[in-house]
């Protein structure tokens, strides 16, 4: 069976709720915040936090850093949070439109943009990091555009996954004429020529797995071992060095989000308890998938048995993996805690390479 790559566990002095989404600047430092009024900023070659106060209704679902600032994504919150990190500066910013719910985006660091995509409505706003201020385009209809694969491919266009039923597609932006240009709507999405990608592409789906070998076109699908036992939530995951490597989490689907509304609906009689048995939470390990020998394992880190970090959301920089985490471990209570119960704990980078002496 192929080993995991060994990771390092990194205690840090700082302290916040589950931590979300990272990036990094052009000094080789990871930025992500959490649901208190904190913005860290991680050094991991010292294995250093710092800690910036920033106002405490940020949202804070995602951090993106570009031309010397980091966005904190606001969900429903009124405002964008930004820091303007050489002027040591905290603005609020107003979001796109009044209703947007903006949980996650991605960057284009070489033109200064930032692409948000909503969740109230079908559309992606386009932020010019210059002038802070943004504008939104609504998706086009699946069909109605050329197939990327009949059109110029320049490395500027971004691509968009834009959900749908039966099935999503994939929108390009280009923003030299600001309009969608292309679409796809292939299983396998097309690559930009010359760009190197994984053979395999891993998607789970209600405890199924499934592989989509780019090479063969071939579709295997599988049960995911432990799903609805161990943990009942698949989260976000990232391919490394021969890995598929997904956060877990041991929500019983309690409750179902309303997109619309950016609220969660009660489905269960008691929708905080986890397919454990416990109040739910995200867990301690990653679930990992070697696609090209069609076996699983855990990631999960050597730490002590009064420890239980949170792992969640990662990040990849320079080939190395990041994997932050808050301790949600109660000593008076023997367990694990819930999310509802909050809980604020020391923050741990699991990351795969050591902190330099």
């Amino acid at each position: 069976m192929p080993t995991l790559p060994e990771m390092y566990p990194v205690w840090t002095d700082a302290e916040n709720t589950r931590v979300y989404g990272m990036d990094h600047d052009d000094e080789k430092s990871i930025w992500f915040t959490g649901s208190l009024n904190k913005l860290h900023r991680y050094w991991p070659k010292a294995g250093k936090m710092e800690t910036i106060p920033i106002p405490g209704d940020h949202g804070g679902s995602q951090c993106l850093w570009v031309g010397g600032k980091v966005y904190v994504l606001p969900q429903l919150h009124p405002k964008i949070t930004v820091y303007d990190v050489a002027a040591d500066r905290v603005r609020l910013l107003e979001k796109p439109f009044p209703e947007a719910n903006i949980w996650w985006g991605h960057k284009d660091a070489k033109r200064g943009l930032l692409y948000l995509q909503d969740r109230s409505r079908p559309c992606l706003a386009v932020w010019d990091v210059a002038e802070d201020r943004s504008e939104v385009f609504s998706y086009p209809e699946a069909g109605t555009l050329p197939s990327i694969r009949e059109t110029g491919w320049p490395e500027r266009l971004e691509a968009i996954w834009v959900a749908g039923e039966p099935a999503g597609h994939r929108v390009y932006f280009d923003p030299e004429v600001r309009r969608f240009v292309a679409e796809d709507r292939e299983a396998i999405p097309p690559l930009w020529p010359g760009a190197e990608e994984e053979r395999y592409i891993v998607n789970y789906k209600e405890g199924r797995l499934t592989r989509l070998d780019r090479q063969t076109g071939e579709r295997h699908e599988r049960d995911v071992p432990g799903w609805e036992k161990i943990f009942g939530f698949i989260g976000g995951g990232v391919f490394w060095r021969g890995w598929q490597l997904n956060n877990l989490s041991t929500y019983g689907r309690g409750y179902q989000y309303d997109e619309k509304t950016g609220k969660y609906v009660q489905v269960k009689e008691n929708p905080n308890i986890g397919v454990d048995g416990q109040l739910y939470h995200f867990m301690n390990r990653f679930i990992a998938y070697h696609p090209e020998s069609d076996t699983f394992d855990f990631l999960i880190p050597d730490v002590p048995a009064d420890r239980y970090p949170q792992l969640c959301y990662n990040h990849v920089m320079d080939g190395e993996l990041y994997i932050t985490s808050n301790d949600i471990f109660s000593k008076e209570k023997g367990r694990a805690l819930g999310a509802v119960e909050g809980p604020v704990g020391q923050l741990m980078v699991l990351q795969s390479h050591e902190v330099e002496r």
